[in-house]
């Protein structure tokens, strides 16, 4: 609201000494704003510090929990295919005395549905032994360190070694022929 000025009024001091101080009182009180501005400006960058903060844990907790949650299902599904693995085995053990169309057959829809839920072989024939791989169980005449015989197909899960290769490995001293 201004106040109208009477031309009387500019020459009495008391007006002079009353508009200072009302001119004083709204500079006051104009700092004061300035102040509580200030402050409220830094508790809302504060707030939105700590809700970036909150919204980046909560992403990295919602990220941890689809990973264990694919762990835990990749493990359901180790115990699952680790278990027919045993039976896979003995398909294949019939398979290499019966020799049977029917058999291999089988075999085959096995090692298709074990490809598609990431399961597959480990390479070991003719190999250098790897014991993050392979598992010796017996120390044969032949090439050091080579794999002479796979006694039992290993297998990878994805990106883990599910079940071993049990393999026959090269001591370094030549087989005897007999």
């Amino acid at each position: 609201m201004v106040k109208k000025i009477k031309p009387t009024d500019i020459n009495n001091p008391d007006h002079l000494e009353s508009s200072q101080e009302t001119q004083m009182e709204t500079l006051a009180k104009l700092k004061k704003l300035q102040e509580r501005l200030a402050e409220i400006e830094d508790r809302v960058e504060n707030t939105e510090e700590k809700y970036k903060r909150v919204l980046a844990d909560y992403q990295n907790q919602a990220r941890r929990h689809k990973e264990q949650e694919s762990v835990i299902v990749r493990m359901a599904s180790a115990i699952l295919i680790e278990k027919l693995l045993l039976s896979l085995d003995s398909l294949q053990l019939a398979q290499s005395h019966l020799k049977d169309q029917g058999l291999q057959m089988v075999i085959d829809q096995f090692k298709l549905t074990f490809a598609e839920e990431g399961l597959s072989s480990i390479e070991s024939d003719n190999k250098e032994f790897d014991p993050l791989t392979m598992d010796c169980i017996e120390v044969v005449p032949g090439e050091k360190d080579k794999i002479i015989e796979t006694v039992s197909q290993g297998y990878f899960l994805h990106d883990r070694v599910l079940r071993p290769a049990k393999v026959k490995v090269g001591s370094g001293l030549p087989p005897n022929n007999n």
